[in-house]
């Protein structure tokens, strides 16, 4: 699947080109003529369904793109402004690729920390047993701090020991990423939870508002913000909270509006009240991203001097461990 990167220059081009009066199969030639591999293609399918009498719309719901996307290029033509509905569509795209990168590039961190630990863990298992194994020769009672590092090298040495740090350390690594189906309990964790489905909400508001101003029924705009989230929890109770509307339900007596931070909840519902004014979810959304940005820098902020605290306490204790029974056997020659 192209990127949404690449989808929102695609759609920004296209509509520039729109704008100043292009026919829509001269605009697409246009665009196809600078465009490389997935993308040309692509423009060279939608080229040949608008040749063929399709309007952009109906050729896009047969391309491998995100439906969230053919919607709302739908709803634009629907409305008899395409060119804007192609701008504003881009800007959505380019907006949730960022916030899909920032997320990543968060994780990216602390998933090294991770590795990085059990990487330490598989050299102490390798390197305790050989530098301590001299000490346990010396006929003289070492100090407790040399004993619990000959203990824990033992201890690290063993194939069982090994396999389940591998598997421990996997597992975190995918709980992070919300590989293996484990997105539902990441999105449970106490911090890094809570900051997801704030990323999410953005997303959600976005897309909201565009689709809300364009006269999309509540619960089919909730449906259409579900495929646009990088989170398949979080997808899922979008699809149960447009589901309780469809049968009726306020945003204020739906169950399923916790999926949101408490302050974005509460906003909706004054939102609905008032039939969603234009602008409005999308002012709740930027002030959100202050929020989330600002969050995501206090915690990375923290993540580093703790990890070199863990790092300089490890290294301290074996230095300890090491030169204590040194130090001892000299005291005794002397």
């Amino acid at each position: 699947m192209t990127t949404l990167g690449t989808l929102a220059r695609m759609m920004r081009d296209l509509g520039a080109l729109l704008t100043l009066g292009h026919p829509l199969l001269e605009a697409l030639g246009r665009v196809r003529l600078r465009a490389r591999g997935p993308e040309a293609r692509l423009l060279q399918v939608l080229e040949e369904h608008v040749r063929g009498g399709d309007s952009l719309a109906r050729a896009l719901q047969d391309c491998p793109v995100p439906q969230a996307l053919k919607r709302a290029v739908q709803v634009g033509e629907e409305a008899g402004d395409l060119p804007r509905a192609l701008q504003q569509t881009a800007d959505l795209l380019e907006s949730t690729e960022w916030r899909h990168l920032g997320v990543r590039s968060a994780l990216a961190y602390p998933r090294f920390v991770v590795a990085a630990g059990l990487a330490t863990g598989l050299a102490l298992a390798l390197i305790l047993p050989t530098f301590f194994g001299g000490l346990a020769r010396l006929d003289q009672d070492l100090p407790l701090a040399t004993r619990m590092a000959m203990g824990l090298g033992q201890w690290l040495s063993s194939p069982v020991v090994g396999i389940l740090m591998v598997t421990g350390m996997l597992g975190i690594d995918a709980l992070l990423a919300g590989r293996w189906g484990l997105d539902s309990w990441r999105m449970r964790l106490p911090i890094l939870g809570a900051w997801l489905r704030r990323q999410e909400t953005v997303t959600c508001l976005e897309w909201l508002d565009y689709l809300l101003t364009r006269g999309l029924p509540l619960d089919e705009a909730l449906r259409i913000c579900a495929g646009a989230s990088s989170s398949p929890a979080f997808a899922r109770e979008l699809e149960r909270l447009a589901g309780e509307v469809a049968q009726g339900s306020t945003l204020a007596e739906a169950t399923s509006l916790r999926i949101f931070p408490g302050t974005a909840s509460w906003l909706l519902t004054q939102a609905e009240s008032r039939e969603f004014p234009p602008g409005v979810l999308a002012r709740m959304a930027r002030t959100l991203q202050r929020e989330v940005d600002l969050t995501a820098n206090r915690g990375l902020a923290l993540v580093e001097p703790l990890a070199l605290l863990a790092v300089g306490a490890v290294l301290g204790f074996l230095v300890l461990a090491w030169f204590l029974p040194l130090y001892q056997l000299i005291g005794v020659l002397a």
